[in-house]
């Protein structure tokens, strides 16, 4: 479903970016295609949700959307007995982060397991303004495995956990909660090809698709995203898009606290 023009500016007022940047179009873009959940709520005692990705809304039943401008209690009333709301608090006081790691949560990801109770990380960021913390970045991971092995989760099972979590560094870096490293600060500068495959990938085109538009080969440009990738000291595609964005969106002075370790 695609985002309304009122939802993408709400999140824009979060990231004090332009509204009507076409990086604010591309980055609802990348945050619907990613295979982790996330939403942004207020700091009051309500906590509002402002904006939420396509897949934690496809985790929700239907009868919760659309979910901007509605309590997260309304959407999940256990959210209070799971912890969830007193985390929320905990962050939006100290402005430290929380996490609520492998917790169940009946109300969320019916969808994709029918009856069987799901296993959820939920961790939760503070967004800062002049005047202290504003918003809650929340980002929700599903950690079920699907048929636990005598030996724990299976090698593919760690491998997905692992991208998710890859994933995730990218929306954190697109709030400015990721630590970079000076590369990807910008220090070590792409070249004009390699921005301009960057900016390409950002926009969801794959290898063959950016070397037809740049009528290159698609050896040259898997080379190019190789340098980037090495460049900016990330580990996939969706990093790189994070960085694209951010940099198109947001001001250099970020907001935003450390992230977790």
């Amino acid at each position: 479903m695609k985002k309304s023009e009122s939802t993408l500016q709400a999140l824009a007022t979060v990231l004090r970016a332009s509204p009507e940047s076409d990086a604010l179009v591309i980055l609802g873009r990348m945050l619907d295609s990613l295979p982790i959940g996330f939403h942004v709520s207020d700091c009051g005692g309500a906590f509002h949700v402002l904006y939420a990705n396509h897949v934690w809304e496809h985790w929700l039943a239907p009868d919760k959307l659309p979910v901007a401008g509605k309590r997260l209690a309304d959407l999940f009333p256990s959210a209070e007995e799971a912890g969830v709301l007193q985390l929320m608090r905990e962050v939006c006081a100290t402005c430290q982060p929380k996490h609520l790691k492998g917790f169940e949560f009946t109300e969320l990801g019916a969808t994709e397991h029918g009856k069987r109770v799901g296993r959820w990380d939920w961790e939760i960021y503070p967004l800062s303004g002049p005047s202290g913390v504003t918003h809650l970045l929340n980002v929700i991971m599903d950690v079920s495995a699907p048929r636990p092995g005598r030996n724990g989760p299976s090698k593919e099972h760690r491998q997905a956990e692992n991208r998710r979590r890859e994933e995730a560094s990218g929306v954190l870096r697109i709030f400015g909660l990721a630590p970079e490293s000076p590369a990807s600060r910008g220090l070590t500068a792409l070249s004009e090809r390699e921005y301009q495959v960057a900016d390409l990938l950002a926009m969801g085109f794959t290898n063959a698709a950016i070397a037809d538009h740049l009528k290159l080969s698609p050896a040259t440009v898997s080379s190019h995203v190789a340098h980037i990738l090495s460049k900016l000291g990330f580990r996939s595609r969706a990093q790189v898009a994070a960085w694209v964005v951010r940099r198109r969106l947001v001001p250099s002075t970020s907001v935003g606290t450390p992230a977790l370790s």
